[in-house]
Parts: C-alpha cells; structure tokens; sequence
C-alpha cells in the first residue's frame, strides 16, 4: 500500500474511491493516482484542501536555541565582558531549566579594517586595525589564558574567572572541536564543573557556564573601528564551514549585542576611507574630508551630520545619518537576520549605549591630548560621555559608554512585541548593576520563540478528526510529504495536549494522558489553557506522540499539513 492510500482512510476519514478523496469543501474529487510522485500527491491534496498549511514542524522545536553572544573587543571593554561573564550563569542556568537544547557561540567586533590582505596602514595609535579581516566573525572558544596581547585589567578579569585548570589550561574548550559550547540533553560538549547548586542542594555540572566566561573574556585588543553588525553576519553567513554546525535549521535564534561605541561596518567598496588620516582640517566644515580623522572619531564623523560641523569640539545636536555614509546601511544586517529563521523564532538584543543620539543622546567632541589637529579630535569621556556608570561599585567607576545612533535603528526595525511581551531589548552598557535584569529579559524573550509549535490556521474538521497529515519528514526536506502519516491520537491523549501550558512528549500530563495511546498519533486541538494565542496566532496547537516514548529517528523532523480557515 503506498503512502498516498494509507492517507486518505486512516487521516481523513473519506472514501476512496476509484483513487479520488471527496473535497471537504466543495464535494468534488482530487484523483491520487495509486503511484503517486510527491508533486502529485501536492497538487491532489492542493486541490482537495481549501487551504493548505506548510508548516513544518521539527522534533522538540520547542527546545531547539542556537545564541551568538557578539562581543566588542575594544580597549574599553574589559569591565563590561568581566561584568557579563560574572552575570552569565543566571541566564545559563535559567535556559537549562526550561529544558532548552542550546548551542551558545561568541564571536567579536573586529573585522579589520584595510582595503584588501596586502594592504597595511600606518596607525601606530590602533595598530590592532592594520589586518583586512580581523577576527573575521570567527566564533571564539579559546580559553582567555590564552590571550597574551591583552591589557593587566583583561588579565586579572581572567585570572579571576577562568581558573579552573580543565578549562583554563585547554587549547579550546569544548572536547569535540566545535568551536560553540553545546547542550543536547544534558549532555554538554565541555569538561564536566560539578558544583553544589544553592537553589536546589544539589551537586549540578555547571561546565557551560565556566566555558562560556573562559570564552566571553575575549580581551580588549580588538580594532577600535567596531563593527558588531558585520561581525555578527560573518558568524552566521557560512564563508567559515567550521560554524556550519551552529545554525540548525528549524531553532530558534538569539543575537545579543555588547559593545559601547556605535557600529562601524565599513562598505567594503569604501575601505580606502577607512586608512590613517593625513589631513588637518581645523577649520569648521560640516563635510570634512574622511582624511582629517583618527579612525575611532571617523565612524561617527563621517556617518554622523549634526547642527554643528564634526571636525569641531564641542557638542552637537540634532544628528542625525548622513546621506553619504560610508558604511554600510543598517537595513543590509536587518535583511540578513531576519531570514536566518522562522518569524517568531529571531531574538535581537543590545546591551549598548543608550539613549541613542536620535533619542537626544549626547555626543560631545572634544580634542585628546594627543595634538591640535582635528586627528585628535575624539568623543568625549567622562562627565561628557553618551552615558556612564552611575552605581556604587568601584571597580566600575570609570565605566562610560560612547554616543551611538546605528545600533538603535537597526534594533527599531524589528518586531517590538510579540504576543504582548516586550521582544526588543535595548539596555544600557553602562547600567552594570542592571546586567542579571536584562538578561533575565532576553531570556524571557528567547523562551517564548520555544514554546510548542502553533499551528497558523484552524483545522477543517471532517467525522470529529482535523483534516490534516502528519508524520516525520528527513530535517534536509521539510516541506516534504511525511511518511509515515500517522493517524490521529485519542481524545484522551489530545485532551493532555489541550490542558499542557508547554506541551510536549516531556510534559508529564501529556505523558500520562497519552501513554496507553498503542500506536504512534497525533493531535491537532484548541489550547485549553490560552496558549499560541495572539494577533498572529490561533490557538490551536500540534503535537505528535510516540508510542512508548520512542525518540524520532535522527535526522528527522516533525511535520504538519492542515486544511483549514487562517488568520
């Protein structure tokens, strides 16, 4: 019997006959001939189904995350990395207790700055910039022992985080060669930290939490010409095959920003501007050449117009992007994000300088101690920075954060809410005492991309049962027919699903509502508890069950395919 004919009887309940299924809509036929291609089968259910749902649904979604925590590398950032290592096991540990399978990488700002691998400018101030890729979006999973070409504040940061001698003294912290700290079940892939957890009593292996402040401490050596945007793309865009691995197909995504300046993705057609300056320009001109800037100033003077000319000191007001910026356009990174998963499944958050200088954020130039010229013209510290710690923590009192307006109007491209929470974070990098706050807030954000997959119509329903298929799929074609197509489970057992607040085959009411079930089903039902409900949403959601707990074959997915009335 081939698929197609095990479909129609035991899914929707309809007769065949002479190999034609009777529309649940319009009381025609769809012929599906008894050897049936996928195409077929596609364009006869097509036919068939008023509507027909491609929703494909994966094994455990749910619980499937893939974070890339971007990380500024400049010479200012040592106390912010030391500060968000120290708040990271929190987050971490909040994640695990969800249940979620997470891979976490970490990648930096510094993508060079030259304008092609032979070229190499003469900045003895920013010598750290003289490569043309930088760290090239290369995720980080070198212990920072390893770093020597760091400040004594970076290395004491270290020394005081990463002191475990299995993760402090390895070459690379996972034990698979992966360059992304992964948890698949419980199983992590990094050395065992077995640890006396407070909350619960308990010993509990916290090795992807000590990895991760190894990894995140990733110095403060990096080029100052940040551009977090670009690095954060070359993470995720493929061009290293050693990441491929990090980026599953059907998880959820998390991109959390930490720097304190303002990005600085130079188009790479312009890099020439991004050379070391050999111009004075000191007398006021609100279009300064690129030439009469240090390379740090540049990435706000030259992307930057505000009422008063950048090559001035002082400060300035009303700034807003100039037309000929020679970076790249924000939207260029919103574009790539945004298709990197499913909608509803992207986190984008920032941990940076707020308010942004189109929120009336200051930014006041004045002129270093360096010389008179306007190359030593810089944004301002202290008293007169965009922002600064304002805590009782010494050890923090230096802390300040450098005016930016790019990272705020890419971040305001995305979707601010999604079912009534908050789903666009932007915190202040110089609130360190606010860290633990915003990252509870993110992880809030990433567990609602993990909830139980909704389906995105109301299945038609025909003799009491959703018109509807479902079965496995292979993960590389997820729009395929499933095969087998299962049948759909008890009242009972989709009763179980219905009542879950997280329905899964985990959930303990589901289990014990649908383990008498003697074969593999599905359920296709109405929440009864108010979940996958929203401006885009239905209320209904879909589950499949195993017969006996039986895990899915790997490399396979979940899938569902409904006929119904959508949004």
């Amino acid at each position: 019997m081939t698929a197609a004919s095990k479909l129609l009887p035991g899914l929707l309940g309809l007769a065949l006959l002479s190999g034609a299924c009777t529309s649940p809509q319009y009381g025609s036929t769809c012929p599906i001939p008894e050897k049936a291609t996928e195409e077929q089968r596609r364009q006869a259910l097509a036919n068939c189904f008023s509507l027909q749902s491609n929703t494909a649904t994966p094994a455990k979604v749910q619980k499937d995350v893939d974070i890339l925590f971007l990380i500024d590398n400049s010479r200012s950032m040592t106390p912010k990395q030391r500060a968000l290592a120290k708040n990271i096991p929190k987050f971490i540990r909040k994640i695990e207790t969800f249940g979620a399978n997470y891979h976490v990488a970490v990648a930096t700002s510094d993508v060079g700055s030259t304008k092609d691998i032979s070229a190499i400018w003469q900045m003895p101030d920013q010598a750290e910039c003289n490569t043309f890729k930088g760290d090239d979006g290369q995720m980080q999973i070198r212990p920072c022992t390893s770093r020597t070409n760091v400040s004594a504040e970076a290395k004491n940061a270290c020394a005081e985080l990463c002191n475990k001698p299995a993760f402090a003294n390895a070459a690379m912290l996972t034990t698979d060669g992966l360059p992304f700290i992964k948890n698949i079940e419980g199983k992590t892939n990094v050395p065992l930290d077995m640890v006396l957890d407070p909350m619960t009593n308990k010993m509990v292996d916290q090795g992807a939490i000590t990895a991760f402040q190894c990894a995140a401490l990733v110095g403060d050596r990096g080029c100052g010409m940040e551009s977090p945007l670009e690095g954060a793309k070359r993470a995720l865009d493929g061009h290293l095959a050693a990441q491929s691995e990090f980026r599953r197909p059907n998880a959820s995504l998390a991109v959390i920003f930490i720097t304190d300046e303002d990005d600085c993705s130079v188009q790479m057609a312009r890099r020439d501007e991004a050379g070391p300056p050999d111009t004075d320009c000191s007398t006021p001109d609100p279009n300064a050449s690129w030439r009469c800037f240090n390379t740090d100033y540049r990435c706000v003077a030259r992307s930057m117009q505000c009422d008063q000319p950048m090559n001035t000191q002082g400060e300035k007001t009303n700034c807003k992007e100039r037309p000929d910026s020679f970076l790249e356009p924000v939207k260029k990174y919103y574009d790539f994000f945004s298709k990197q998963t499913k909608p509803g499944k992207l986190v984008v958050s920032g941990i940076w300088t707020l308010p942004s200088t189109e929120k009336a954020g200051k930014l006041v130039v004045q002129r270093s101690a360096l010389g008179s010229n306007s190359a030593a013209l810089e944004l301002a510290g202290g008293t007169n920075a965009s922002c600064r710690y304002t805590g009782a923590d010494p050890m923090f009192s230096d802390v300040f954060g450098n005016a930016q307006r790019r990272l705020s109007a890419f971040a305001q491209l995305f979707p601010k809410t999604i079912d009534g929470l908050p789903f666009l974070t932007e915190k202040s990098i110089c609130d360190i005492d606010g860290y633990e706050a915003a990252l509870e807030e993110i992880r809030k954000q990433i567990e609602k991309t993990l909830e139980p997959n909704c389906l995105d119509l109301i299945p038609k329903m025909t003799n009491g049962k959703p018109v509807c298929f479902a079965g496995e799929v292979d993960e590389t074609q997820p729009d395929a027919f499933p095969d087998p197509v299962l049948d759909t489970c008890s009242s009972t057992c989709c009763d179980g699903w219905a009542k879950s607040v997280q329905p899964s085959a985990e959930d303990a009411g589901v289990q014990a509502a649908c383990d008498p079930e003697p074969k593999s089903c599905y359920c296709a039902v109405k929440s009864q508890v108010g979940i996958c409900t929203g401006a885009d949403k239905v209320g209904w959601v879909g589950g499949i069950w195993r017969a006996n707990r039986t895990p899915i074959a790997p490399g396979k997915l979940n899938s569902f395919r409904c006929a119904g009335t959508a949004l």
